[in-house]
């Protein structure tokens, strides 16, 4: 034994670290060499990221603008009450459902490998006690803070003009009043999905998201009304100034976690995996198939491991049995999807009651995300290389299997969120659910795009085929859309219903018929 400091085995002394930003910018020369010597051995053109740079600008300058016109009209058809309090009150929840919505991306982001992204070769070369994660992560988090910050800002100020009565009414102070509060705020879903791939800190992200999502409801449902204060009227400067204080603590407070404590309790391993998946994902969908997100955020967890299949189920029908199980082993899941159906059922019936098309808009919608859980058995039998090739009987018979529990769910769901309404409120929601459980059936019978779809479409704004490619990718959430606001606009009556059951059958009749050519 020596009198020197024991040094552990790995660890390397800060005062031996290469410093990282010299380390980076050799690498960066020898990608340059080499992105060079590739271009001139294959005859393409070095500079095409920044042409790639170039086309994103064009485009941002072109569909910016319109989509902020559209954002302020949407939010000019949010009726707000006329009372001092209610109004706060409505304020109140759609930030702080707006934020836990933006958390719950940002949780799901950290399962897919963000928002502090790094790649296997980075975690092996440079975040394996090479250097300081710190070091090397701080550019990305700036980036990501910056683009939090100007993505918060574009909303925020779109759907205050549109509150305002259109962009020309209102005076541009608001306006940046709530961009600069919105690009501060939009730094806190930044922080909890990044707090979200730290293992100390997944409990805390997911305690944030949550009580964001129960202040904005019980703040939208109108049972408390605690922000009269934050109103910025002349009787009440001194809550305003509170509440600007409190924007810019959390604000600055959210950055500076990103910035400068996360990125060293990052999981390097877990991140690099996520994203990983997520490249993967990504070139699968390029190539056209659909099926390819289904691993993006990484395995499921299955709770329930000693819950087994129900003998009597199983022998009369085996696949209802299969699908109740799959539920019974993801409790968590099951029941985040049965409260987003009874909210989107809620909604729908707030539409049909003279509400505004945005509700019954965002209800269709919310319904049919909370179908995907009710239909997995559906998805998993679509996934098999030849669906019903093990079971007796055609496809249209298993697929009738599949869809018991989907349609028992749905109809739950459309009880709950129509209970205390007219008969004609009931029938809106009940067309919704049965609208939304066809369009589940008609995007599973098809998992691979069809290879026409890649066919060059010029159009004077170039080629547009990856555009049609995203729009099948979202082809159900479209139907329903569309479908929910006619139904919406049109009004109740008999005829609407026969449209409406008819479009429905005919989703469900090509499913089947995608179903059994596979």
């Amino acid at each position: 034994m020596t009198g020197a400091p024991q040094v552990p085995a790995g660890h390397v002394d800060d005062g031996a670290r290469v410093p990282y930003p010299r380390w980076r910018r050799w690498v960066g020369s020898l990608r340059r060499r080499a992105l060079v010597v590739r271009a001139a051995e294959s005859g393409g053109d070095p500079h095409d990221r920044v042409y790639l740079g170039y086309g994103v600008v064009l485009l941002a300058l072109v569909y910016g603008p319109v989509l902020w016109s559209a954002l302020a009209q949407a939010a000019a058809a949010v009726p707000l009450p006329d009372a001092v309090e209610g109004r706060a009150a409505a304020l109140l929840a759609g930030w702080a459902l707006g934020l836990g919505v933006a958390c719950l991306a940002g949780l799901a982001a950290a399962r897919a490998g963000g928002p502090l992204w790094t790649s296997r070769a980075e975690a092996t070369f440079a975040l394996s006690g090479q250097f300081r994660p710190r070091d090397v992560l701080r550019r990305r988090a700036v980036l990501l803070a910056l683009a939090a910050a100007a993505g918060g800002a574009f909303l925020a100020t779109a759907a205050a003009a549109g509150l305002a009565g259109g962009a020309t009414a209102g005076a541009p102070g608001p306006l940046l009043v709530a961009g600069a509060g919105a690009a501060l705020l939009a730094q806190v879903p930044v922080a909890v999905g990044a707090a979200a791939q730290a293992p100390g800190r997944r409990r805390a992200a997911v305690g944030v998201t949550l009580l964001l999502l129960v202040l904005g409801l019980v703040a939208a449902l109108g049972t408390v009304s605690p922000v009269p204060a934050l109103v910025p009227s002349p009787g009440a400067r001194a809550g305003a100034v509170a509440g600007v204080a409190l924007v810019v603590a959390v604000g600055l407070a959210s950055a500076w976690l990103v910035v400068r404590v996360l990125p060293g309790e990052l999981d390097v391993d877990r991140a690099a995996a996520g994203q990983s998946r997520t490249v993967t994902a990504g070139r699968g969908l390029v190539g056209g198939d659909s099926g390819a997100v289904a691993d993006v955020l990484g395995p499921r967890a299955y709770a329930g491991r000693a819950a087994r299949l129900p003998a009597r189920l199983l022998r009369r029908a085996p696949l209802v049995a299969r699908d109740l199980l799959g539920l019974r082993r993801r409790p968590a899941a099951l029941v985040v999807s049965l409260l987003a159906g009874c909210a989107g059922a809620v909604l729908v019936r707030l539409g049909a009651e003279d509400g505004p098309a945005l509700a019954t808009l965002a209800g269709a919608l919310t319904l049919y995300g909370a179908a995907r859980t009710w239909t997995d058995g559906l998805h998993a039998f679509a996934a098999q290389p030849q669906p019903g090739a093990l079971l007796p009987g055609t496809a249209a018979r298993a697929v009738a299997g599949h869809a018991v529990v989907p349609t028992v769910l749905g109809l739950l769901a459309a009880a709950a969120g129509a209970a205390g309404g007219r008969g004609e409120e009931a029938a809106a929601v009940v067309l919704v659910v049965v609208l939304v459980l066809a369009a589940r059936v008609w995007v599973a019978g098809a998992t691979a795009a069809p290879p026409g779809l890649f066919t060059p479409m010029m159009t004077p704004n170039g080629d547009m085929s990856m555009l049609v490619l995203g729009a099948w990718y979202l082809r159900g959430w479209l139907v329903v859309a569309a479908a929910a606001w006619l139904l919406q606009r049109a009004g109740p009556g008999a005829a609407t219903a026969v449209l409406v059951l008819a479009l429905a059958a005919g989703l469900a009749a090509t499913g089947l018929r995608r179903f059994a050519r596979a």
